[in-house]
């Protein structure tokens, strides 16, 4: 009789083994298909906002438009990993801060995904981010650099006009 009861109590352990063991795979097969499921919308996430710049640059630069007040620039972006963020922005109107009378600045909500390649050759007519402050400059004057900058891309039109803008302006930046 006490045969019985543990044998019954054998059966039932191993069913119970058996039971959890085969939960288990499938407990670790969705587990391993949710990580890959969210990795999934992860990059969609990015080639969701990359598509369009992709798209439009096509390893080309993007050609957006820079508006301040009744002045328009035209100006490109690149396509480096800072850029696409910030063209998955676009359009977007941001204040912008005369700094020494050589650049506007802006400084971003959110940190963007800076990748470099850092670079000194800074020229009038750069659009850089500058990751420190999370922001981004355009320099319409000659100058120096730092070693933090990322190029992002140039303004292809008459930077003079930068100069009669106010210290602090609203610009619209848009894809043409």
């Amino acid at each position: 009789m006490k045969k019985i009861p543990g044998a019954f109590a054998t059966v039932i352990a191993i069913l119970a083994l058996t039971a959890c063991s085969s939960t288990t795979p499938d407990a670790s097969a969705p587990a391993a298909s949710s990580p890959s499921s969210s990795a999934a919308p992860s990059s969609a996430a990015p080639s969701a906002a990359t598509p369009p710049a992709t798209t439009e640059t096509s390893g080309q630069d993007t050609a957006v438009t820079i508006t301040a007040g009744d002045q328009t620039f035209d100006a490109t972006i690149n396509d480096s990993q800072v850029s696409r963020d910030f063209l998955a922005t676009l359009p977007a109107t941001l204040t912008w801060e005369r700094n020494a009378g050589i650049e506007y600045i802006t400084e971003l909500t959110a940190p963007m995904t800076e990748t470099g390649p850092f670079y000194t050759d800074v020229e009038a007519g750069d659009i850089v981010y500058y990751n420190p402050r999370d922001s981004i400059t355009i320099i319409y004057a000659p100058t120096s650099s730092v070693p933090t900058l990322t190029k992002m891309g140039q303004v292809t039109s008459d930077l003079a006009a930068f100069e009669s803008l106010p210290d602090t302006t609203e610009m619209r930046i848009e894809l043409q």
